[in-house]
């Protein structure tokens, strides 16, 4: 009798945890739809751009790297949609490309929960180590998304983009990293914290 107890208790736990996790992952889904679908509002796509991967982020941090890719392919694949239905500029519509939209997007949890968990396991006797370890796997997860961009816009659409821009590729590369990829770096960190 005690043995079936244990058993229904455990089944109940392992019941509990999974109805939680896609409870969280059904909520980060619908904040990385509402980021995307407000950046296709002119005025506020800047200042959303940055939120974007947040949530993929935080998955990634808390649950390990398979929810982190998971939530990141959603990401990717909302972001294609969106350069799809709503595109803003020329580039909107480089990102119709799963290579460029989705491919990347899948390593940012990945990358941001190996960095916070090898972070956390090296930084462990360090005080406020775990923090320490929040603030750089947010900023991984950031450094991630802008370098694998990048690098699939450069492969995939090189001469297409150094005629959109008017200048080479690697004009645009310091551009993108001294314009955004920094700004997005720290702002990824810092929100990352206290979410």
């Amino acid at each position: 009798k005690l043995k079936n107890e244990n058993k229904e208790e455990n089944l109940m736990s392992k019941t509990f945890n999974n109805t939680r996790k896609l409870t969280f992952l059904g909520v980060m889904l619908a904040l990385t739809i509402a980021f995307v679908a407000i950046t296709a509002i002119p005025t506020a796509s800047a200042s959303m751009a940055l939120l974007i991967f947040i949530p993929t982020i935080v998955t990634g941090i808390l649950f390990g790297p398979k929810e982190g890719a998971l939530m990141g392919f959603a990401a990717g694949v909302v972001t294609l949609l969106r350069g799809l239905l709503a595109p803003l500029s020329p580039f909107d519509l480089l990102f119709i490309n799963p290579l460029v939209s989705v491919l990347p997007r899948v390593f940012i949890g990945v990358v941001a929960s190996f960095v916070y968990r090898g972070l956390k396991f090296a930084l462990k006797s360090v005080a406020q180590g775990d923090k320490i370890a929040i603030l750089l796997a947010g900023a991984s997860g950031a450094i991630t998304n802008t370098a694998l961009v990048m690098t699939m816009l450069y492969v995939v659409y090189a001469a297409r983009v150094v005629e959109m821009v008017g200048a080479s590729f690697r004009v645009f590369l310091v551009a993108v990293i001294t314009s955004n990829a920094i700004l997005e770096a720290v702002v990824a960190a810092i929100l990352t914290l206290p979410v």
